[in-house]
Order: structure tokens, then C-alpha cells, then sequence
């Protein structure tokens, strides 16, 4: 560690080679091809000027085993790192060389989504300009109601009941032009999504009577008081 920030972060040092085996975060700005060939273009051929400007954030996620690893993702630099990886891709006998990164451990995607609203001074605008900006407000706003007592929506990986913010994301891309980007709308979609869940759980025991594949999710699902993750398709997106 070269230094630790105020808001906990840290500055280290790693290789490039070690970088960009990191993937993109998955709530980050659309890939711009433009912007990466750009910088590409200003380097002139001097890959090591691209030895700084990346942020990673830190999860705790859990592994198909069921154990907990810690996984890294890039926040900031992607446009950066594409240029990077491509360079050592097309050229594998090229030395490696050390690059600075900034490091944050979070715990949950609000706080991801947070160091990453500082980082870019994120202001309200139409999801037509970038969607998965409004999709991570969404998420944010779930988090809120469903992680009060319990962490009901998890990290990649996460098995039913619990649902995983990859998928929830996923889901929410798919339908993001019916998405509305004003607080109080973003606010109500995610209130009926917990009446929806309320209707789900008194629907259960009779489900689980049913003996169907997914009846032991929503035994599960009765334990922790959450219902939504069980319909992979988390089809009740669409229907709110």
C-alpha cells in the first residue's frame, strides 16, 4: 500500500498484466470504442503513459461451492484498460510494467454505486444518454427496502432465495426504456415490487403443497420473508 484515503480507499501498486485480467464493473457507463481508440490514438505507440487512472471496488461474492471469495471489478478507467488489454492481447511478448490503482472495499452494490456517482459527479439524466446510470439507481433503491434487516439482495453469485444484483440488473437493462428516471417513480416501482412480495409469500404454502421443482425456494423463500428471487426470470419486472 502506498497510501490510504480519507473515505478508506487505498493507492497501490500492481502490474499492467495483473490489470487487465480484472473485469469492467457491471453497473459502469457503456463502452465507448471511440473514446478508447482516442486514447489510443493520443499515447502514440507509449503504452506505459497508461500506468495510472483506474479504480477498482472489492466484493465479497460467493462461489458456486457456496464459499465466500472476495472478486475485484474496475469502477473507472475501462476506456483506459481496453486500450491496455488489447496492447498486450495483440502483442504477448511485450514487458510488463507497473501500474497505480485506487482500491475500495464495499459491501454492498449501493455502496459501489455510490464511489462511483463521487468519482464521475454523476448528475440526473435521460436514460436514452446512459442507462445503465438510471438502472443503477434502481438497484440503489432496492437495496434500500430489501436490506434493512436482512441482506436479501446479494452480490454475484448469490443462490435463491437470495437474489443476485447481477441478475436484478440484467433484468432491469432488458426493460430499461420502460424504466422512469424521476425519484418518486423510481421509489413507487420498487413499493409495488414489495407488495409483490408480500402476495408472493401468502402464496407460498400453497405453492410448496403443489410439490413442484421450485417448491424448496419457497420454503426458503418463507424463511427470510423474500419471494422475488425465486422466478429466475424475475418476471414480475415486466409485470410492474
Amino acid at each position: 500500500m502506498l497510501h490510504r484515503f480519507y473515505d478508506g480507499s487505498i493507492l497501490r501498486k500492481i502490474s499492467a498484466k495483473e490489470l487487465i485480467k480484472i473485469d469492467i464493473w457491471k453497473g459502469n457507463r457503456i463502452m465507448d470504442i471511440e473514446h478508447a481508440n482516442k486514447i489510443r490514438d493520443a499515447i502514440g505507440g507509449l503504452i506505459e503513459l497508461l500506468d495510472s487512472g483506474y479504480r477498482i471496488v472489492k466484493y465479497n461474492e460467493s462461489a458456486a461451492d457456496g464459499s465466500v471469495i472476495q472478486q475485484s471489478y474496475i469502477i473507472d478507467g475501462q476506456h483506459r484498460l481496453h486500450v491496455l488489454r488489447e496492447h498486450f492481447q495483440n502483442n504477448m511478448c511485450e514487458p510488463d510494467f507497473d501500474v497505480i490503482i485506487t482500491e475500495k472495499n464495499v459491501h454492498s452494490e449501493s455502496e459501489a454505486i455510490e464511489f462511483f456517482n463521487t468519482i464521475n459527479n454523476v448528475k440526473p439524466q435521460r436514460w436514452k444518454t446512459d442507462p445503465a446510470i438510471l438502472v443503477n439507481q434502481y438497484i440503489a433503491e432496492f437495496e434500500k427496502q430489501f436490506n434493512k434487516e436482512n441482506r436479501l439482495i446479494r452480490a454475484s453469485g448469490a443462490r435463491r432465495p437470495y437474489l443476485s444484483v447481477d441478475r436484478l440488473r440484467e433484468v432491469l437493462k432488458e426493460n430499461v426504456k420502460r424504466l422512469e428516471q424521476e425519484t418518486s417513480k423510481i421509489q413507487g416501482f420498487v413499493k409495488r415490487a414489495v407488495e409483490e412480495n408480500r402476495k408472493l409469500l401468502l402464496q407460498a404454502p400453497m405453492l410448496i403443497l403443489a410439490n413442484t421443482k421450485i417448491s424448496k425456494y419457497y420454503e426458503r423463500a418463507l424463511e427470510v420473508k423474500f419471494a422475488l428471487a425465486v422466478d429466475e426470470k424475475l418476471k414480475w419486472i415486466n409485470s410492474l
